[in-house]
């Protein structure tokens, strides 16, 4: 049975891998209880207190850009249908004929 690498098959490899889950969350309010008991009791030390108010300031920011972002969107949709409201007025004030002519010309 010397011969036995030519009757071999390949198997899959196992490996001893368990995810583990990780909530950010769960941890930066883990944190601030910290924080705020060791304010508390006024073992806060300085350089605790700085890193705290960066971290502060770096979730302020983050806000402030989602905030951007939905402002941008929502000023969007409003000229667009500022737009649409004044395109139905021109319609509706030079009657159907206008519709007409403009289709035309976009063909």
């Amino acid at each position: 049975m010397r011969f036995r690498f030519l009757n071999n098959t390949l198997q899959n490899r196992r490996f001893d891998y368990n995810p583990r889950y990780y909530d950010e969350r769960k941890e930066s309010l883990a944190q601030k209880k910290e924080y705020y008991e060791k304010m508390k009791s006024g073992e806060l030390s300085d350089d605790e207190r700085r890193s705290a108010f960066r971290d502060n300031f770096k979730s302020e920011l983050s806000r402030g850009e989602y905030r951007q972002g939905q402002n941008r969107s929502s000023n969007i949709r409003v000229i667009v249908l500022i737009v649409v409201i004044v395109a139905l007025g021109y319609f509706v004030l030079n009657g159907l004929d206008g519709v007409d002519t403009i289709v035309n010309k976009l063909w």
